[in-house]
């Protein structure tokens, strides 16, 4: 017994001195912090925003793309039109108003025909935002999550 007392003294003390010979004991020290990132305003943020929507299709994780061919959909001029692949289909024109889609399932075509480079924009049911397609556009989407569109 007083054998092991001062033995782990010692090992605690040689502890200590190879700590702060290595450099690892003491207090830390930072520089001060500067101000060399400043946040966006909300006008800044929102101008943002509206230029990623007029320039590019933004997708959420639950939106699938398909690479393959896209299957013919008749859509008239003026007009945004989709299918599923369960056969239910849809063509809107009308701006600024939210329609609800007749149940579509599956992949299947979207067919963006109206004028003026208009954006259709697309929601699940919770009304999160997915998905925009800016005319004129074709491709092939999964449906299954989309439950509301916005013709323009």
């Amino acid at each position: 017994m007083a054998l092991r007392k001062p033995a782990a003294l010692l090992a605690a003390t040689l502890a200590l001195s190879a700590a702060s010979v290595v450099g690892i004991t003491g207090t830390a020290s930072a520089a001060p912090a500067t101000p060399a990132h400043t946040a966006l305003t909300l006008q800044q943020a929102k101008a943002i925003l509206d230029r990623d929507l007029r320039n590019h299709t933004v997708l959420s994780p639950s939106q699938v793309h398909s690479a393959g061919v896209h299957p013919d959909l008749s859509c008239a001029l003026g007009y945004v039109c989709g299918q599923g692949a369960n056969g239910n289909s849809f063509a809107y024109s009308q701006c600024n108003h939210t329609y609800t889609l007749p149940n579509l399932i599956g992949n299947g075509p979207l067919n963006n025909n109206q004028t003026g480079h208009a954006v259709a924009y697309f929601f699940e049911s919770s009304g999160l935002f997915l998905f925009s397609s800016q005319a004129p556009d074709y491709e092939t989407v999964n449906w299954t999550p989309v439950q509301y569109a916005i013709a323009c």
